[in-house]
């Protein structure tokens, strides 16, 4: 009867010690990856994994859900699903004419990096302002994105690469959203864009979102104080170059939402980061 006892209260304790849950789509029911789970009273978030589930302590209570291309979903109770409404309207997808192809350019500098950015349990994100000073007449694609990466432990990793309509040199509201896997040994990742999507003349701001989950997370051992501790870290880290730091944009979240800041520091470098453009 006593191990009957020690077995339930075992089992009990494993279960209030972490839940599982799933993201999916209203409509369709599939499930949604790497959606970003706000937690309550938390300076940090989570991401579910690519099977659109996440794993929460009896510490953690979400309290909202945020998904690029869903509504917002705040959470009043806990439940084991959760469903996201597609918002079709934030996608703007219209084109008025389709690329030629006809010529092919690139901006950006990209470069052997030394120094990287990295995250550990930390919200933030890093971004750029890129512009084109003497905007041609045409209208222009983005064809692809390559930047600096780099990888400690896994084989593979993803981040969320965003592209914000620019307001004023800070991000304004998202236009493009996409996951970008990074494999280790490789310097530079390069992702081409099935549907090359308008340049604006006012220019983009590209930014890094990490993606905290499993999948991406490791352990490491760091120098805090003087002392060796084991810390948890996030794939992949992004490459800086020795560049100007004017356009260079920092994120951290503040009640769900993003809050951003142009820093200009020459210790801190640049992303190093090239897009391909068509016309």
């Amino acid at each position: 009867m006593k191990k009957i006892i020690l077995f339930t209260v075992l089992l009990f304790s494993s279960l209030t010690f972490s839940q599982k849950i799933s993201i999916l789509d209203e409509e369709t029911r599939s499930p949604i990856p790497y959606a970003k789970l706000i937690l309550k009273d938390k300076d940090y978030y989570k991401n579910t994994e690519e099977n659109g589930q996440a794993q929460l302590e009896n510490t953690e209570e979400i309290s909202e859900i945020q998904s690029f291309g869903y509504e917002n979903l705040k959470v009043e109770k806990y439940q084991t699903v959760y469903l996201l409404k597609p918002k079709f309207t934030e996608i703007e997808e219209v084109e008025i004419s389709k690329p030629a192809f006809s010529e092919n350019f690139k901006i950006g500098k990209i470069e052997k990096s030394s120094t990287f950015f990295g995250a550990r349990t930390t919200m933030w994100s890093v971004g750029k302002e890129i512009k084109i000073l003497n905007f041609p007449k045409k209208r222009l694609y983005v064809k692809s994105l390559k930047f600096s990466s780099r990888l400690n432990e896994k084989h593979s990793a993803t981040i969320k690469v965003n592209f914000y309509y620019n307001e004023n040199g800070l991000p304004g509201h998202i236009y493009k959203s996409m996951i970008i896997t990074c494999f280790k040994n490789k310097k530079y990742t390069e992702y081409i864009v099935q549907k090359p999507f308008a340049f604006p003349k006012e220019g983009v701001i590209i930014g890094f979102e990490w993606i905290f989950n499993n999948e991406n997370a490791y352990q490491k051992k760091t120098l805090i104080q003087g002392k060796t501790e084991l810390v948890i870290a996030h794939e992949p880290l992004i490459g800086a170059i020795n560049e100007s730091s004017n356009n260079f944009i920092t994120g951290s979240i503040s009640n769900g939402d993003w809050v951003f800041t142009n820093v200009s520091s020459s210790s801190i470098g640049n992303i190093a980061i090239q897009l391909e453009l068509t016309n």
